[in-house]
């Protein structure tokens, strides 16, 4: 189901955002919970943030600039939202050191490898030459390239912090003799450093101690540290002390007005999965990309995991070979290390490139997708990544600002389309803490309903404030971790250790640093643990700076109760489809047509789900055992309206025999010259084959009459007489014909799988027993059938009570027939012909 979401309500809702405030570092908590002012930090302009807004084309280079000096020394803290020109203004800002009468060596400290080419090529592109940038790739691989001298260098963070990553021991060498080589050369000349972190959100877990102590070598040359973000977290607020502690405790805030563009804002889309783990064959997955190719969109699309992204561009996969056909080459951006090293230290061949189909995990942060015609496909984490103690969100692990930040790679105007999990339920009274007016907040619940996850929760979706996250952490570490040791932490604490091994409880700001920003994205579900609540929630209150939400599909639940299907189907026919729906097929298709199209619809539109009767759900799937009694009484109930305008009130018992009888009465006086394709023609061979051994059956029933016992019967098993050698030839096409009928081919009715896996002579005798149960009404004569003289031999006998007749064809359900159109309106021809007959429905 696509639902239009009408965004005008939320249209000047205002953004919230992690804002970094100057009491973050003017006040501590005292060991007894105290808030305490503390005066180490200098936050410039009077102690105040610095506030900037966009110009008309919605950047803030020009008034960016303006607020900083280059020359005075200390930390700029920029908070600005994405698709404002953050990176462009920082760019401007070492172009405007590079071109300074007075030397500066400009350091930009990158979040990750696969960004590294991209930052040298835009500051190349701002009119500082080539042969001054230095990239710290060529480290080991062009040694012919001189860094020393270069004043701009482009490494990692760290590289920078040497952090050796997880399966190191130390940064390399060569590395390490980089950094070391610079640092000499500043100080001997006398030239300052400048540091550039952008994106500090991904980086901030190298800032441990055992890593910090690599930035005090540079503690000499430092002359200002630029710290850039759109997400900031908890976690960047130690790391901004630890960098101020570098430049004399001066902090300078710039916070950027949160201000939307609407001529600039994408559409948003978003695609609701009822599947519990994601695959290239996951409909919403599948469908969505086949939409978009067929659009003649340019897409890229980011994925969860590394797994998934391998599937998609898999040239063996439908999907892969589509994409494959469409854009000649597939760019495959996930990453080629292998324990955290690159095979023969290689350049890096996996970044995103603006002129491919890209398809990887690599590009959730600092890339900017430039095509026109563009579509952005986000694969989020399906509710299998969703573990008990943590979950495997894959890119997505950190929370939510991933997700904000993966949403701003689209810069032009375009489409993104997200594929994601239903949310959990929501605690709608949490929304008082919000700024919703209750028109507001009646929509949101309103739209939210219809896409939440079946399932109750133990710990349903909460909103909180993003500037609370601080007094959660806290309250965390304090009254849960620490408290649970306190005696034992104040009985260390108190003992004489001078000469023994280090024993010290982490501090707060350890813990919200290494681990703090994972408890908060794992625990709160509005903070990430449920991440598809967050997109759900942030989307639909507008809180993506770089696009509106416009529609969410989704597939509606059909909860049906094990004894009230027809209940259920009829509430749902009536709900979803309507009088219209069927006035429209009554009058120009037959009932097949009409019946698959109501079948196909509650298949691929909804998600049906069977309550049995001690409570447990399942999913009823096409094709699944448990699908069986849902599809006979779906057939039922469409076949009653479609002949009587009727809906049943109760489950029908319509089962083998009525279908089998129902199908003859369709092909019996059908000549299979008229079939009208080779499809119908099958059918029409199948049911006349079942005929031609019903009848068989029925004339070789056996009169017997001794004393006053008279009764036709037939034997209870299978005798040698029964099947000719011609007969055998004919059972062996009715197999072949068999899955040219849906149903049977589904095993809604149990009669494929009665011949599985038998020799012929065992598929002989067992169609013997299904002709007698299905076309012969037996007498119960207990456990044991009565045995009489027959055909020569003793043998036991089925002693029949009458003989089901095979319907009028215009009381049979009609799956014989191919879906076709009619000119001629058929309740009309059907209503006289029903009544003529004086048969009740």
């Amino acid at each position: 189901m696509n639902k239009h979401i009408e965004s005008e309500l939320f249209q000047n809702y205002p953004i919230e955002f992690k804002e970094i405030n100057p009491e973050d570092f003017q006040y501590v908590f005292s060991p007894n919970g105290e808030r305490v002012e503390r005066n180490i930090y200098t936050i410039e302009n009077n102690g105040k943030k610095i506030k900037i807004s966009p110009d008309n084309e919605g950047y803030i280079n020009d008034t960016f600039q303006n607020s900083i000096d280059i020359n005075y020394k200390n930390t700029v803290v920029v908070n600005a939202a994405v698709g404002q020109g953050k990176s462009y203004a920082i760019i401007q800002t070492i172009k405007r050191y590079y071109e300074a009468q007075e030397d500066y060596l400009i350091i930009v400290a990158s979040p990750f490898v696969s960004l590294v080419k991209q930052y040298c090529n835009d500051i190349i592109n701002t009119g500082i030459p080539e042969e001054d940038v230095y990239n710290y790739e060529n480290l080991g691989r062009d040694n012919d390239i001189n860094y020393i001298g270069k004043p701009v260098q482009v490494v990692t963070v760290n590289t920078l912090l040497g952090n050796p990553g997880e399966d190191g021991f130390k940064n390399s060498d060569i590395k390490r003799e980089y950094l070391d080589r610079l640092d000499r050369y500043c100080e001997l000349r006398k030239i300052k450093v400048v540091f550039i972190y952008d994106e500090i959100h991904d980086s901030y877990h190298n800032f441990k101690q055992q890593y910090i102590f690599n930035l005090w070598k540079w503690k000499n040359v430092i002359h200002k540290n630029f710290i850039l973000s759109a997400t900031y977290n908890e976690a960047s607020k130690v790391v901004i002390e630890y960098l101020a502690e570098l430049t004399d405790f001066k902090i300078k805030i710039i916070e950027s007005e949160r201000k939307r563009f609407l001529e600039k804002q994408s559409s948003l889309y978003l695609h609701y999965s009822s599947s519990y783990s994601f695959s290239t064959n996951t409909p919403e997955i599948k469908d969505l990309i086949k939409s978009l190719v067929g659009e003649g969109k340019k897409i890229d699309i980011l994925c969860y995991s590394k797994a998934l992204s391998k599937s998609i561009i898999n040239p063996k996969e439908e999907i892969g070979k589509l994409l494959l056909a469409t854009y000649g080459e597939v760019k495959d951006c996930t990453s080629d290390l292998i324990t955290n090293q690159r095979v023969g230290n290689e350049a890096p061949k996996n970044q995103y490139d603006n002129t491919m189909c890209n398809v990887g995990t690599n590009f959730k942060t600092g890339v900017s997708i430039k095509k026109e015609n563009h579509a952005f496909v986000i694969v989020m984490p399906p509710r299998s990544a969703r573990l008990w103690f943590k979950n495997t969100y894959g890119i997505f692990s950190g929370g939510i600002n991933s997700v904000i930040q993966a949403l701003a790679r689209q810069r032009n105007k375009g489409e993104i389309h997200i594929v994601l999990p239903k949310p959990d339920k929501f605690e709608y009274n949490s929304l008082e803490y919000t700024n919703m007016t209750n028109s507001q907040k009646e929509k949101f619940i309103n739209y939210y309903d219809q896409i939440t996850y079946h399932e109750e929760t133990e710990k349903p979706v909460t909103y909180i404030k993003l500037n609370r996250q601080d007094y959660f952490m806290r309250e965390f570490y304090e009254n849960k971790l620490k408290r649970n040791v306190i005696r034992e932490i104040n009985l260390v604490e108190s003992s004489s250790r001078s000469e023994l091994p280090i024993l010290s409880y982490p501090t707060y700001d350890q813990f919200k640093l290494e681990v703090g920003e994972d408890y908060l994205a794992n625990e709160y579900p509005i903070f990430g643990e449920d991440i598809s609540a967050y997109i759900t929630y942030a989307a639909l209150a507008n809180q993506f700076i770089n696009c509106t939400l416009k529609e969410i599909k989704f597939k509606p639940i059909i909860l049906i109760h094990e004894e009230d299907y027809q209940l259920v189907i009829r509430g749902a026919y009536n709900y979803f489809f309507g009088i219209d729906h069927y006035n429209t097929w009554l009058q120009f298709g037959n009932f097949n047509l009409f019946y698959s199209d109501v079948r196909k619809a509650l298949f691929e539109d909804f998600q049906l789900k069977l309550k049995k009767l001690d409570g447990s759900l399942k999913n009823i799937k096409q094709g699944s055992s448990i699908a069986k009694k849902f599809e006979i009484q779906l057939l039922a109930f469409t076949f009653k309206m479609w002949i009587k305008k009727g809906q049943p009130s109760n489950d029908i018992d319509y089962n083998r025999r009525n279908y089998f009888l129902d199908c003859i009465s369709h092909t019996e006086n059908v000549h299979l010259d008229n079939a009208e394709n080779e499809s119908h023609k099958k059918r029409i061979e199948l049911y006349q084959i079942l005929n031609y051994f019903r009848k068989k059956l029925i004339n070789s029933l056996h009169e017997h009459q001794w004393g006053e016992d008279h009764y036709f019967c037939t034997p209870t098993t299978l005798w040698n007489e029964f099947y000719d050698e011609r007969d055998k030839s004919i059972f062996r096409k009715l197999l072949e014909l068999q899955e040219s009928d849906t149903l049977l081919s589904n095993n809604v009715f149990e009669f494929k799988r009665r011949f599985a896996n038998k020799s012929f002579n065992a598929k002989l005798k067992t169609f013997y027993s299904i002709l007698v149960e299905d076309f012969l009404e037996i007498e119960n004569t207990g456990a044991n059938d009565p045995k009489i003289t027959l055909y020569g031999s003793r043998r036991n006998i089925k002693p029949i009570i009458s003989i089901p007749l095979v319907p009028h064809k215009y009381l049979a359900i009609d799956l014989i027939s191919p879906q076709s159109y009619n000119e001629v309106q058929l309740d009309k021809m059907f209503e006289p012909k029903i009544a003529n007959l004086g048969l009740n429905i």
